[in-house]
């Protein structure tokens, strides 16, 4: 079968390789992938990026993904051929001792992988999965939308676990990638009053996008007169930060008004320094929150299922042949959502 794997810890060293079916073993199921999204994570891989390093050398990457059940190994008994799923990327051990697995949060596992850059993924034809990670889709759901499956449940445990963003507030969302537009999502879905914020490089696609589907930009950065700036006189109740720039979480607490809130769904490349005298002397709340967990993915599941989010809108597809141009694309912030069709 054909799949997109890294091989080597190198820049850009992707190749699309042949490669033997995968074979479920004892308690492994065994799906056709149709349509896999490339992430930021993947991208980060891509381009051997600080922070990765835990990521195997040769590994098919691809954790955002939706097929149809293909077959499966002795001690599983719950699917049909041909019944669609999708995945659990983030994986804990789900031992019974283990604190964050038992409470539910197995994004804060100890021991947790992600399949796709520890294990091979789904960029690929077939995928072999542990069944306990395996959810189950609506037949009639569309695998480009359940590919979002990953992607939106992280924006649903930011706003819905983390934020507390109610009906009303004003909320401002740094960082217009899917992360980002999938927070500002959820977040107007509450019944929130969304900005999207990015840079001038952001203009042409990214907040292009954030406009068609009828939130308000602001460009920041460069000749651009700051956030803070832009945003004077405004009453700011949550800032969500999916931007991953140091000098925008530094620029947060200046923004938000009193007793409200930053949310970070960002990691950052370089250490970020605050100062806490206004956090303290404003009570802002700052959260952090990391992944997701079952409830997230159904909760994204329904959304999707529904056809709340304007996945058309967000998504530009490519044939496996042709990942490593959705790769390259990528990287040039050509596009903001690349999904490659696998079968």
């Amino acid at each position: 079968m054909k799949a997109l794997r890294r091989q080597a810890r190198e820049a850009r060293a992707v190749a699309l390789e042949q490669v033997e079916d995968p074979t479920p073993g004892h308690g492994e199921v065994l799906l056709d992938v149709r349509h896999c999204g490339v992430c930021g994570s993947d991208l980060h891989v891509y381009l051997n990026h600080k922070g990765y390093e835990s990521v195997l050398p040769r590994v098919t990457l691809g954790h955002e993904w939706a097929g149809v059940v293909a077959g499966w190994g002795d001690g599983v008994d719950r699917w049909k051929r041909g019944e669609a799923a999708t995945m659990i990327a983030l994986q804990g051990c789900l031992a019974e001792d283990c604190r964050y697995c038992a409470a539910g949060q197995t994004q804060l596992c100890h021991e947790r992988r992600v399949q796709g850059l520890h294990l091979d993924g789904g960029m690929a034809e077939r995928i072999v999965v542990d069944d306990r990670y395996l959810l189950p889709l609506p037949p009639d759901i569309d695998t480009v939308a359940a590919a979002l499956t990953e992607p939106l449940s992280v924006a649903d445990h930011c706003i819905h676990d983390c934020s507390e963003i109610e009906s009303g507030d004003r909320v401002v969302v740094c960082g217009p990638g899917v992360i980002g537009i999938l927070c500002a999502l959820m977040a107007r879905q509450r019944g929130a009053d969304v900005i999207i914020t990015g840079i001038e490089a952001d203009e042409s696609v990214r907040l292009a996008i954030a406009k068609k589907i009828g939130f308000e930009t602001v460009t920041v950065g460069g000749s651009q007169p700051s956030l803070t700036e832009q945003l004077e006189g405004q009453t700011i109740d949550v800032l969500v930060d999916a931007s991953g720039a140091s000098r925008v979480l530094e620029e947060a607490p200046g923004i938000v008004r009193s007793d409200g809130t930053i949310c970070v769904v960002a990691l950052y490349p370089q250490q970020v320094s605050l100062d806490f005298n206004i956090l303290v002397r404003n009570q802002i709340d700052l959260r952090t929150c990391y992944a997701s967990a079952m409830p997230n993915y159904e909760r994204a599941i329904t959304a999707l299922h529904g056809g709340e989010i304007p996945v058309g809108d967000l998504v530009k597809l490519y044939p496996l042949d042709e990942g490593l141009r959705a790769f390259e694309e990528a990287e040039r912030q050509e596009v903001l959502k690349p999904v490659l069709i696998c079968s």
